[in-house]
């Protein structure tokens, strides 16, 4: 009888081989697919691997990156919040954060202008070194997919920033399944355990396809008993559909429970 550990030769390459620990000291493959890969479809924990790392990829222009520093200082639409607004809202001072789906980390960015700590979660784009990038502009990256659950404790953040990408409608692949209405809740469920009482929930941009998806979420919403501070939604022209698309943008705080 084979080994169990054997597979045919016409089965597909199974991503956790591709990470499955060599001798001590190897050279991990150039190849990080893999990883990224496991991340996206929330394997949790990656498995441990005793290799060792080669130097960083090749650098990206910051133009091909994502980097944009007008966002959250200039509205790009009449429902979207800037920063030194939101900051204004909080109850008391704002000094750590987590942005979720945050690319090349311009709001960490603009936080960091303002003396706010932000963390942000990052997954590669398109083969671009998202999170290598994000560490050379001197900010905190953190592999991690909304399907994840987030490694913190209780209540250490003052600020949470939910981006449109990370409440995707029906779901993606390249964000866990985070989009379905069942991740949904456990998705908000987790921001409500890393957010600290009087601590604000920004929901910033997202953009319903449907009304029945933006009920949903006001109703999940409505179950936490948080507070409204700002709530806008507002229809985006030229999404190419016929069915109009709504942007709901949210400001929340999140109550003291006993």
């Amino acid at each position: 009888m084979p080994p169990l550990s054997r597979t045919p030769a016409s089965a597909p390459p199974d991503p956790l081989h591709a990470r499955a620990p060599r001798r001590v000291s190897h050279l991990r493959a150039p190849r990080r697919l893999p990883a990224h890969r496991l991340v996206s479809k929330a394997c949790e924990p990656l498995p441990r691997r005793r290799c060792l790392s080669r130097g960083p990829r090749a650098a990206f222009p910051a133009s091909n990156m994502g980097v944009d520093g007008r966002r959250w200082v200039r509205p790009r639409h009449g429902h979207e919040f800037l920063v030194d607004d939101v900051l204004r809202l909080a109850a008391s001072k704002i000094r750590t954060g987590l942005d979720v789906s945050g690319g090349a980390a311009n709001f960490a960015a603009r936080m960091r202008e303002r003396g706010v700590t932000i963390f942000t979660t990052v997954l590669d784009n398109a083969g671009k070194p998202m999170n290598e990038f994000v560490a050379a502009r001197g900010l905190f990256p953190l592999l991690l997919s909304p399907a994840h659950r987030f490694p913190f404790y209780d209540g250490v953040f003052d600020l949470v920033h939910v981006r449109a990408t990370a409440l995707a409608e029906g779901g993606s692949p390249a964000l866990g399944q985070a989009g379905t209405e069942e991740a949904l809740e456990f998705f908000m469920f987790d921001v409500d355990r890393v957010l600290r009482a009087g601590g604000l929930l920004w929901i910033d941009s997202h953009m319903c396809h449907a009304d029945e998806r933006r009920q949903t979420l006001a109703r999940l919403i409505g179950r936490y008993g948080y507070k409204k501070l700002r709530w806008a939604t507002g229809e985006k022209a030229g999404t190419g559909s016929t069915k109009a698309a709504m942007y709901l943008c949210a400001v929340l705080q999140k109550p003291a429970r006993v």
